[in-house]
């Protein structure tokens, strides 16, 4: 089948409709902020977790992941080798810490530890890079429909920038999430359906993919240099891909928000195992179309295009039946909407929370702060608009959203490390952190040859060094400063240490254990995701 057909077309316009439709009921039910941001608290930690994927799963991942994988082949999914360890730093510590916290902005949480000034330069750092990298998230659908149409980038964006702002503003937190739960599984869908036409018009099937990424060393995905130069060596993955995880589903106001949707710490953490189970195979699904293109462009002695990020949108839109490539074509839109519906949305939180309801108006309603927070989202989407006509000059869209986060996240995870382990840590010492955190990884950026892994890394070191020894020249915090933020009165453990003499010490317990026996599993997890990796280089080189 040749081209987008009239059938297509046709299934794109009723997909999405559909989509937006669903989305909008879940708007009428919104009578406060905290219906709008949280969902009222009340949303399964399942859907969360499976909204969190689906966000990994977007656009995203569906355009920049088969390009890395055609270009490098496995050597990128060592970015995300890390993920179950992070999200057992994420279980442990940051969740019990933030929901205990009953916080909408996880930036409120900085100011009961350090004051107004630290929260209010993080919640603008944040602002800064989400609204940044949002205006990638937004030109990589743009790109498909104009990969699918012929139409220029630049008119595609406008139109996608209209979608999903008038989307955004319809929908809340609750349709963000139960959306995301149908497109995970359209995308899925339509990855497979790739993988199944492309090794079935191979003439030896999976035995040419295997035998052509062998030959070409696609399936090396473990390097071991110690050369920091090294962009995707094992350790630049586990050090620098850690704490860019950690940051970014820690730190970033447009992931944790989910997390801090849902009912309880447990629903909170069930949310982050379902990603941390699931995040590696989905990203190595997706690199495997890479492959796979480059076994079938090898074969067929094609020119790929230009721009890798066109790869697989062309060869769905020409190998797909007619209607089938509609569908999953409006995965990726409806998709591209969600994860743009979930950033604008926690921008806009940001700006109400943490700016408009302190410094313009403290004391207006809930219904004002609603009509507020849609206004902020209307502003952000036209933000992200402009920002979209230059993102096609930055290379691969995955690669250049988390390294647009790089300059700032290490630096921020530094400041909340600070909040949550020190007791001596206070305001000056924060701030101090922050600043000299972000100069450190710009000077390393412009004068060392390093990985960009790694400025995450750097980030958080300085930031916690020097965090530390400048808050040891003025005061400590006073002890209410400390209250329900110092991990020791929020960790599940200390939890039932404190409670042991009261009447729910059992179930405080059975959540210690349960905490304790998760992060067990994502641990074992990992080292199986690494050895299998391990075996398949192995194989590949014997």
């Amino acid at each position: 089948m040749e081209g987008f057909t009239p059938v297509d077309m046709t299934v794109l316009i009723v997909y999405i409709g559909l989509i937006a439709w669903i989305g909008s009921r879940f708007g009428k039910d919104q009578h406060s902020p905290e219906d709008y941001f949280l969902g009222g608290r009340k949303i399964p930690g399942w859907a969360i977790g499976l909204s969190v994927m689906a966000t990994q799963a977007s656009a995203i991942t569906f355009i920049g992941a088969p390009g890395w994988g055609f270009e490098g082949g496995l050597e990128r999914l060592v970015t995300f080798i890390n993920v179950p360890l992070a999200m057992i730093v994420l279980i442990m510590v940051f969740v019990p810490v933030f929901h205990r916290a009953g916080i909408y902005s996880i930036y409120e949480l900085l100011e009961r530890r350090f004051g107004p000034a630290t929260r209010t330069l993080s919640a603008l750092l944040f602002l800064i890079a989400r609204g940044l990298a949002t205006g990638v998230v937004l030109y990589a659908p743009a790109l498909v429909l104009s990969v699918v149409t012929g139409w220029s980038v630049n008119l595609t964006i406008i139109i996608m920038a209209v979608l999903a702002i008038s989307y955004t503003v319809l929908g809340g937190m609750s349709a963000v999430i139960w959306t995301d739960v149908i497109q995970m599984f359209v995308l899925w869908l339509g990855a497979l359906m790739s993988i199944f036409l492309l090794v079935t018009s191979l003439p030896g099937g999976w035995s040419d993919v295997f035998t052509f990424g062998a030959q070409s060393g696609m399936f090396n995905a473990i390097d071991l240099s110690l050369d920091p130069s090294v962009t995707y060596s094992l350790w630049a993955g586990l050090l620098g891909g850690f704490f860019l995880h950690v940051a970014y589903f820690g730190t970033d106001q447009s992931q944790i928000q989910r997390v801090l949707s849902s009912p309880s710490v447990l629903d909170a953490q069930r949310s982050l195992l379902i990603g941390g189970y699931l995040l590696i195979p989905q990203m190595l699904l997706f690199l495997f179309i890479g492959v796979i293109l480059a076994t079938y462009y090898q074969q067929h002695g094609l020119t790929p295009p230009e721009d890798l990020n066109e790869l697989l949108p062309r060869y769905v839109v020409n190998a797909f039946p007619s209607g089938m490539a509609g569908l999953v074509i409006a995965g990726v839109f409806a998709a591209a909407m969600s994860s743009l519906d979930s950033a604008l949305n926690s921008l806009s939180a940001v700006t109400v929370r943490d700016f408009y309801s302190r410094y313009i108006k403290p004391d207006a309603s809930d219904a004002h702060y609603l009509k507020a927070s849609r206004l902020a989202t209307i502003f952000w989407g036209f933000y992200a608009t402009l920002f979209a006509f230059f993102a096609g000059n930055l290379g691969p869209v995955i690669e250049a959203v988390n390294q647009i986060g790089s300059w700032f996240y290490g630096a921020l995870l530094g400041t909340f490390l600070l909040a949550i382990f020190s007791h001596r840590s206070n305001a000056r010492g924060a701030v101090a952190g922050l600043f000299t955190g972000m100069l450190a990884v710009w000077s390393v950026s412009s004068l060392l040859d390093v990985s960009w892994l790694y400025n995450n890394t750097i980030g958080v070191m300085v930031s916690v060094s020097v965090g530390y020894l400048v808050s040891l020249t003025s005061a400590a915090p006073r002890p209410e400063q400390l209250s329900d933020v110092i991990i020791e009165e929020t960790a599940p453990d200390m939890q039932a240490i404190l409670a042991a003499r009261s009447a729910n010490a059992p179930e405080i317990g059975r959540e210690a254990r349960l905490t304790r026996r998760r992060c067990i599993g994502l641990f074992v997890w990992f080292g199986v995701m690494l050895g299998l990796l391990a075996l398949l280089q192995g194989w590949a080189n014997g």
